[in-house]
């Protein structure tokens, strides 16, 4: 099984969280403003994740370099065996496949399925939590957004 260092490790996903950061201000400075009464316009909360996820790569970065520094204990990672990796890429499919279904299925078919489909990558076999999870909490966030946040899901 092949292994990584904890310190290296913590430095190149630092860094490719900083990188993703540099493609979402790409992406971000492309937002139209439009009208807005407030500072906390539509680009407001990806520049706030920018900046969080920026600040907490810059400390990843900074501990794995420290740490490599040291020379002291470094703890060692292993990584996922096959199954894992084959899981986490579903995983990944599914919500691609969730994300380009959205809009033309609509917000509770989508989440329903993708809900069910998660749940059984992950490992649950139970029937009535398998179905009766998704269901409860589909449609407990789209109550919460149409009644109390005012926005209507597709």
């Amino acid at each position: 099984m092949a292994e990584v260092r904890q310190s290296k490790g913590d430095f190149w996903i630092g860094c490719g969280l900083l990188a993703f950061c540099g493609f979402a201000v790409w992406r971000t400075l492309s937002i139209k403003q439009g009208f807005s009464s407030s500072i906390a316009g539509p680009s407001f909360v990806p520049w706030l994740m920018i900046g969080l996820i920026s600040i907490l790569s810059a400390i990843l970065i900074f501990q794995g370099i420290s740490a490599g520094k040291e020379g002291g204990k470094d703890s060692v990672i292993h990584f996922p065996d096959k199954q894992t990796l084959l899981t986490i890429a579903a995983f990944v499919v599914l919500l691609v496949l969730y994300a380009a279904a959205f809009f033309p299925i609509g917000y509770i078919p989508a989440t329903l399925v993708t809900f069910v489909i998660g749940l059984w990558l992950i490992g649950e076999r139970k029937i009535w939590l398998l179905i009766g999870f998704p269901v409860v909490m589909t449609f407990a966030v789209h109550f919460a957004f149409t009644n109390f946040l005012s926005i209507w899901l597709p």
